[in-house]
């Protein structure tokens, strides 16, 4: 019986996530969806990381990775929620005159530190963008 519900809940979770990244593009738009897939590819290549790094038989490598595995289930609609919260199309804009005007009324003079890590900066487009590239020159 307990192969059943351990097969049944593994195909609910690769599901959720097979049917997740769609969701990210057609919602949030390409920045959301680039977002959330570069968040979950960093949180499986730490999680493949950590399993290749401690020895097979440690105590901490267990632990880790049955706190990782138990957490995947928050993690994971919790990269959803923050990619659709932080990089859609119209994140932070309550209407669409707001969002049609903010370009006009927005303030030009931006600090260093916000034009090299805030929104819209040079970090998050070096990394969305090479993101993009490689998705896009990897995939058929």
């Amino acid at each position: 019986m307990w192969w059943f519900l351990r097969i049944l809940t593994s195909a609910i979770f690769l599901l959720s996530i097979v049917l997740s990244i769609p969701v990210a593009f057609d919602v949030g738009g390409r920045d959301s969806g680039l977002a959330y897939s570069l968040a979950l590819c960093s949180f499986y290549f730490i999680y493949s990381a950590i399993a290749v790094v401690t020895p097979a038989e440690s105590r901490v490598r267990w632990a880790i990775s049955v706190i990782l595995r138990l957490s995947q289930w928050i993690v994971i609609p919790g990269l959803l929620i923050w990619a659709l919260g932080r990089f859609a199309v119209d994140a932070g804009a309550t209407n669409w005159v707001e969002r049609t005007l903010q370009g006009i009324t927005a303030s030009k003079s931006t600090s260093w530190g916000e034009w090299v890590f805030g929104e819209g900066g040079v970090i998050e487009t070096i990394t969305l963008g090479g993101w993009d590239k490689t998705l896009r020159y990897s995939s058929p």
